[in-house]
């Protein structure tokens, strides 16, 4: 039998790239997104053209009930899963006073509560047969506060910070969590955030594939943290050394629109 995995965020961006990866390493998947109709187009794609066994939760992951109900209707499944990997996010971007609060409380609960929930759900097996890793997508915004991006920026430290605490509590049971943080990726997200157009998505942009494959590599050597690309290690590197008031002003230049 294969080893599976689950994705959250499949049908598009780094959790696509992702599920291609693992489908060519001869790994099954459970995908999960809200996206029902793409979902299921992806399912009977991987299917056919990989030859895994390939399932599909549908599951709006903001809602209150997100974890738990993915958590029963794996259950359901009956897939004992070896890969847990948080991919699913979204960004709202813009100056906090004139963002959309609805917005950022469900990014809150997709990057935070959510992936709180369904870590603490999925550890016990994992645990239990001594095997298994996570990987947590982050971003260069999980090391830096980021204004006009603030809560995201917090929502990816929440998300690094975590991961590093789980990754200490769990040595030695054979389990592992790696959290990727990549910067500008050539996908969805920047349209969908309204930064397109901004410096930091006109250069030195990634390719989803070469995350997807830099995520899966240090997660199955099981390393702490990678930031792929080497514009982004500089930059997180100067973020350290720099006084924090430059960051500031060069972190709000590089997310905003030149008039």
């Amino acid at each position: 039998m294969n080893k599976a995995a689950l994705i959250t965020g499949t049908t598009s961006g780094i959790g696509y790239a992702l599920c291609e990866k693992f489908a060519k390493e001869r790994i099954d998947i459970v995908l999960v997104s809200r996206n029902h109709e793409n979902l299921v187009k992806q399912q009977e794609r991987i299917q056919r053209e990989y030859g895994v066994r390939t399932w599909a939760i549908t599951q709006d992951l903001e809602s209150p009930d997100a974890a738990q109900s993915v958590y029963k209707k794996l259950c359901g499944l009956e897939v004992d899963i070896d890969y847990l990997v948080h991919n699913a996010g979204f960004d709202v971007a813009g100056k906090f006073t004139e963002t959309d609060i609805e917005k950022e409380k469900g990014m809150i609960q997709l990057h935070a509560v959510f992936v709180t929930e369904l870590t603490k759900l999925m550890l016990p097996g994992m645990i239990s047969k001594k095997n298994g890793k996570i990987l947590f997508i982050g971003s260069t915004a999980s090391c830096v506060p980021c204004p006009t991006n603030a809560v995201y920026s917090a929502t990816k430290s929440y998300i690094l910070f975590f991961s590093k605490a789980i990754r200490a509590e769990l040595r030695g049971t054979g389990v592992t969590a790696t959290t990727i943080c990549p910067g500008a990726t050539r996908t969805e997200f920047a349209e969908k955030a309204d930064l397109e157009g901004t410096p930091l998505f006109k250069r030195f942009v990634l390719e989803p594939e070469k995350v997807a494959e830099a995520g899966y590599k240090s997660m199955m050597k099981g390393k702490a943290r990678n930031i792929p690309g080497a514009y982004n290690k500089l930059l997180m590197f100067s973020s350290k050394i720099l006084p924090s008031t430059m960051v500031d002003r060069s972190t709000m230049k590089m997310l905003t629109k030149r008039q």
